[in-house]
């Protein structure tokens, strides 16, 4: 298994899925591991950290952040300053990190929900280091959309 998956999509759902697998495989793969969840609002000076601090307890880490979105993907254009959305994070440490290799007793999967493919620097790292999966919504009808409904339903 790869020491760090990074699945994007634009579909909570499939984003859901795909996380609970690879952490499942990961997880056997690390000799039944229980993961650590970290919150989503995690700097990436924290999870720098985290990935070079062994545990005392537990020889082998599998962490899961479930959306770290504002790490990949940029503000929509055309927004003011002022707006709600949250600025890009700086990911540097978590990228150094990666470079120098994560030890073989750890695994991170890492979920962010974005409205299309993200790119940038953490993206290109992951890439180089682990795996980074992009799962766009299936096309119209959906799957779950090809359903037919009773008068009452409707």
């Amino acid at each position: 298994m790869a020491p760090i998956h990074l699945i994007a999509s634009s579909d909570d759902f499939l984003l859901e899925e795909q996380m609970r697998e690879i952490t499942r495989a990961s997880s056997e793969a690390l000799g039944g591991v229980e993961p650590e969840v970290l919150p989503s609002d995690i700097t990436p000076e924290d999870l720098a950290m985290e990935l070079c601090s062994p545990s005392l307890f537990a020889p082998q880490r599998l962490f899961m952040v479930s959306d770290l979105r504002a790490w990949v993907e940029a503000p929509p254009k055309g927004k003011s300053k002022k707006s709600a959305e949250p600025e890009v994070v700086d990911v540097t440490p978590v990228i150094r990190v990666l470079e120098e290799g994560l030890s073989p007793d750890i695994t991170v999967v890492i979920g962010a929900w974005c409205r299309s493919r993200p790119k940038g620097p953490l993206v290109s790292a992951v890439g180089a280091a682990g795996t980074f999966e992009w799962l766009p919504a299936p096309e119209t009808p959906k799957p779950w959309d090809d359903v037919d409904l009773s008068e009452d339903q409707e």
